[in-house]
């Protein structure tokens, strides 16, 4: 077939137009200053076209070329590709569906993760240096989120599946209901908008699909609301949607396509509630090279009269207590307030709170005990001597705890009440020596930091914060982003396989990753693969999770020997505590290569964070924020406070660790 002209109408990637060059002759219309004069040339040659995207085939240009018989989408949108024209002459169309599925849908999740939980911009806080001077703000959570899918094909179905997994509500519209799905349909877009927090847009561009996303629409979703666009820049209607974002009447926006691309309204570059990527749903060296083996299966096919792999339609494209009702948020506010919060005043009762944590659950404390804030006191060893007599209570968190120093000099504490999971800021063993009781915050943060550590995972490997500063930036354009690399499918070991674990290896199996895990025993209800050493674990998987507790067996659990083993394709995630890690051998396998990349949310020094790593783009840094959302920030204070009430009015604790 070496003398069979294909004419590619615009570059993709370099490994396509090698293996055309292999097969035919091929022809670069971007190359030729003149295209029209070119195309006149070499009209009666061109039996075949490459398209994409960015560039496809008009009816003026299908005219033109009287011996073509086939176009070759480099996609699966045909938004480009006039069928109508091409049905009329007799011209096959084909595409490159499902294997481009998996990588778009991981990217509408990554998408709402990094706009929620503000991935991107809290990696640019860390490396401003500006947590030096303060916590980021609090975010907003995703599992339990109502999701509305615009187009239930397959990239929609394959959003569907991975939301599902983060105990997401699913609805959905598209051109019919279909009868094989249980997710509730709404046969109008407003009404879909009306019924969901984020919504979707996964549907062919078509006439009757241009701006279905509207003014109305937005309106309908309202000012807490998040579109999500993976779809085509059409979709929306791009003004309508600045215009919403920008005088707060929507909650925020990720968006991976644009209308007039790679021109993006500039109003959107100051705003933090905007995730921008420059159209790389598909954009993975796995992906790309399986679309474009489809370009040129469906083109060899084609010219040795074979059936085509994946012909397109000519005629478009084929229309029990109330910790748990607390923890799930199925309680009204009235009802929390009216069953969970009928305490008794206890003014008397001192209870110190080691650090700020948060307005609300100091306030909470104030109003129902005498509050002492350790962090105002200039000498705090005078305060604890004049006021030690008067504390019963301490509420701590991972940043100050009580140590066995704090304990001791308060003879009349009762009970430690630590605003987290973690329990390596108290000093356990001089509690029990003491006969203090102490609780902690499990479950109500597990959704929140399972959920970071997936956007973590995506955020690295999608070069999601890269590509949104690429945007921002202006660099779209004048140049393209680069490929990343894939998640689905990859192989995911965690260490520890808690509650966060458990719920990291659910969240991960929804996007297709076998699971394999170390703890200190094999978990007997767990399906996963079991691996009792971690340089064996980390040896067969190419992401590595840090999901486990810090005690003084798992300090640097992930050494050199580990990162060596995890090798230069593997992938970090730590969500635990920066002392898991040894950051030193981090850091130097970061910078030479022998580790791929690595998303962090802890640290060993934190606030402090190693500058070497401020100019590496394969790594995301986020300041210690894997609970920090409103909705689990006031979940947490309100068990803070449930097990200090249960204390002191002599009821069972809702957590206790002693």
């Amino acid at each position: 077939m070496d003398n069979l002209c294909v004419l590619m109408v615009c570059p993709t990637s370099t490994y396509i137009e090698e293996e055309l060059e292999k097969s035919f002759k091929l022809l670069k219309l971007w190359h030729f200053e003149d295209q029209n004069q070119f195309i006149k040339t070499h009209c009666n040659s061109i039996r075949a076209i490459v398209s994409s995207g960015k560039a496809g085939a008009n009816a003026e240009l299908i005219e033109s070329l009287p011996k073509l018989e086939i176009i070759s989408n480099y996609g699966v949108g045909l938004d480009k590709v006039d069928l109508i024209k091409c049905k009329e002459k007799g011209v096959r169309v084909t595409n490159t569906p499902d294997v481009l599925t998996d990588d778009v849908a991981d990217l509408a999740i990554g998408l709402i993760l990094a706009m929620l939980r503000r991935i991107c911009e809290s990696d640019r806080y860390v490396r401003s240096g500006k947590w030096k001077k303060g916590d980021y703000k609090l975010t907003t959570k995703f599992t339990g989120k109502s999701v509305g899918i615009i187009g239930m094909g397959r990239i929609g179905t394959a959003i569907a599946k991975r939301a599902e997994a983060f105990s997401c509500n699913i609805r959905y519209h598209s051109r019919t209901e279909k009868p094989n799905l249980n997710y509730k349909y709404y046969p109008n877009v407003i009404e879909l908008a009306s019924n969901c927090q984020i919504l979707v847009a996964a549907c062919s561009l078509t006439e009757e699909t241009r701006h279905i996303i509207n003014r109305e629409v937005i309106d309908a979703l309202g000012e807490k609301g998040v579109v999500i666009n993976i779809g085509r820049g059409l979709l929306v209607d791009e003004s309508e949607l600045v215009s919403a974002l920008v005088e707060g009447r929507l909650g925020g926006a990720g968006l991976d396509v644009f209308e007039h691309e790679p021109q993006v309204p500039e109003e959107l570059f100051g705003l933090e509630n905007v995730v921008l990527l420059p159209h790389v749903g598909t954009g993975t060296e796995e992906t790309r090279k399986a679309m474009a083996d489809l370009v040129i299966g469906n083109l060899k096919n084609h010219f040795n009269n074979k059936p085509l792999l994946t012909p397109a339609d000519p005629k478009g494209p084929k229309p029990e207590n109330l910790y748990k009702l607390l923890k799930n948020n199925i309680l009204s506010e009235n009802k929390r307030q009216k069953h969970f919060f009928n305490f008794l005043k206890m003014e008397k009762i001192g209870v110190l709170m080691t650090t700020p944590i948060s307005t609300y659950l100091e306030h909470e404390l104030s109003t129902r005990f005498t509050l002492f804030k350790l962090w105002t006191q200039s000498c705090k060893s005078e305060f604890l001597r004049q006021n030690s007599s008067y504390i019963k209570a301490v509420v701590g968190d991972t940043k100050c705890g009580a140590d066995s120093d704090l304990i001791e000099s308060l003879p009349n504490l009762e009970i430690v009440a630590s605003y987290s999971v973690g329990l390596d800021k108290i000093d356990l063993d001089t509690c029990r020596d003491k006969g203090v009781r102490v609780t902690n915050t499990p479950d109500v943060l597990t959704d929140d930091v399972a959920d970071l550590a997936i956007g973590l995972i995506l955020a690295v490997l999608r070069r999601v914060c890269v590509g949104d500063e690429f945007v921002k930036s202006g660099e779209w354009k004048s140049c393209e982003l680069g490929l990343s690399s894939k998640f689905s499918g990859k192989s995911v070991g965690i260490i520890g396989l808690g509650r966060i674990g458990s719920a990291i290896a659910k969240r991960a199996e929804a996007f297709g990753c076998p699971i394999s895990y170390h703890s200190r025993s094999q978990k007997s209800d767990a399906n996963y693969k079991y691996y009792s050493n971690i340089v064996d674990l980390a040896s067969n998987c190419q992401i590595l999770i840090v999901a486990c507790a810090l005690t003084e067996e798992t300090r640097h659990i992930v050494n050199r020997k580990v990162i060596d083993a995890l090798g230069p394709n593997g992938i970090l995630i730590n969500i635990g505590r920066g002392a898991h890690i040894d950051e030193s051998e981090l850091v130097s396998a970061l910078l030479k290569g022998r580790l791929a990349g690595a998303g962090l949310d802890v640290y060993e020094d934190e606030p402090e964070v190693p500058e070497q790593l401020f100019g590496l783009e394969n790594v995301v840094l986020l300041p210690h924020v894997g609970s920090d959302t409103e909705e689990t920030s006031k979940a947490m204070a309100d068990l803070v406070i449930g097990n200090l009430d249960a204390h002191f009015n002599k009821k069972p604790l809702l957590s206790p660790v002693t």
